[in-house]
């Protein structure tokens, strides 16, 4: 994930178009910050001197983007789109709130959609001027991760937090459950982040992870969630931290089921470890999405250009070649064979998934750290 949460930029391949656009240019001079490139514009020839400014993180990304949309978008609004590399959405975010970015709209994650849109870095989106808003499913509408009654962020495509697991070993999974199984004792991984542990185990329990407790007291919720972890504690033989490890973990059969990133898997499974397979449990999963932002105060000119490229990314025949390009599912139900074989492809439309509430998380953050640390130590 672009943070700890996403996964691994870069999971798809892509072929990027073969001509050093005056984009490239700017995105490749090392060493220059966002504001710096801005400055740098008027200095290279060509394009327009007042550019529509877009800011995506690298590698894969930015060259999914490059040759799925930003050209294509170009040629259909007659702009110069100009664009801002960052290292990840926090590192773009804070470019933003301290006014060393000139982008007119960014890609974010659950985060910092929420942080923007508490704390009006974000404008309002009226998305009744978007022709293509209603063809998102109706999970990614107006989800809980935006926060306020406004919508603020246009989910484009999505990735899931599910199990991964041996199916020559173990056969034919479904279920949490088998995370929990003393029979696999040993051959379990799981994610060591605090919040996740919480996360999939309130699912695991039937909780919803975002209201634990919701039938009784946040108290005794959190109490069972917990020594739920304790339990499946003596069972589980490491808990990683990055796709590298927990892939590398899965492809040599040091663990046997836990939970995965299913790009990183699908992936793992191309290269010929076939014996893998990854499923979004009967219980669900922690799901997660990239939305593209607009940055407040612009004027309306930049504005008018940021909604038509919010609609012009979800237009199928756009979001179809660039999903496939970045290697995760739609946040439509627009599909294709390529799509539909992609380890996160939820065939529900998401309706499996459950998208972190950042500002739940924010509040007892500290709370499940320290118990976490504890229950490590």
């Amino acid at each position: 994930m672009r943070e700890s949460l996403n996964g691994a930029v870069g999971d798809a391949g892509s072929s990027s178009r073969g001509s050093q656009s005056r984009r490239r240019v700017l995105q490749s001079i090392g060493g220059v910050s966002a504001a710096g490139l801005a400055g740098l514009a008027g200095c290279i020839g060509g394009g327009s001197s007042d550019p529509f400014v877009v800011q995506v993180t690298g590698g894969n990304y930015i060259d999914s983007y490059e040759s799925e949309v930003f050209s294509a978008f170009e040629e259909e609004r007659d702009v110069n789109v100009e664009v801002n590399q960052i290292s990840d959405q926090f590192d773009g975010y804070n470019q933003i709130q301290s006014g060393q970015s000139d982008a007119h709209v960014t890609i974010t994650s659950a985060n910092t959609l929420y942080m923007g849109a508490s704390e009006g870095v974000w404008e309002p989106i009226d998305t009744g001027e978007l022709n293509n808003y209603d063809s998102l499913a109706d999970t990614f509408k107006n989800p809980v991760y935006d926060a306020g009654d406004d919508v603020h962020g246009i989910p484009t495509v999505y990735g899931t937090i599910g199990m991964a697991y041996n199916r020559d070993e173990l056969g034919e999974l479904d279920s949490w459950e088998a995370c929990w199984d003393e029979a696999n004792a040993g051959g379990i991984t799981m994610q060591g982040t605090d919040f996740v542990r919480v996360f999939t185990t309130a699912l695991y329990l039937g909780m919803d992870p975002n209201e634990i407790g919701a039938d009784g007291s946040y108290e005794d919720g959190i109490q069972r969630v917990w020594d739920s972890v304790r339990e499946q504690k003596d069972l589980v033989s490491s808990y990683w931290s990055t796709g590298d490890e927990h892939v590398r973990m899965y492809a040599q059969n040091e663990a046997y089921v836990g939970e995965a990133w299913g790009g990183r898997i699908k992936a793992a499974i191309d290269d010929g470890h076939d014996h893998l397979d990854y499923v979004i449990p009967e219980e669900g999963a922690y799901g997660w999405s990239d939305n593209w932002a607009m940055v407040s105060g612009i004027d309306d000119d930049k504005r008018s250009t940021a909604m038509a490229f919010f609609d012009f990314l979800l237009t199928e025949d756009v979001l179809v070649p660039l999903a496939e390009a970045l290697g995760y599912p739609p946040a439509t139900d627009a599909t294709s064979d390529v799509i539909e074989n992609l380890g996160d492809y939820d065939p529900t439309g998401g309706e499996r998934l459950t998208f972190l509430d950042p500002g739940y998380q924010e509040e007892h953050s500290d709370e499940w750290s320290e118990e976490w640390e504890s229950i490590q130590s």
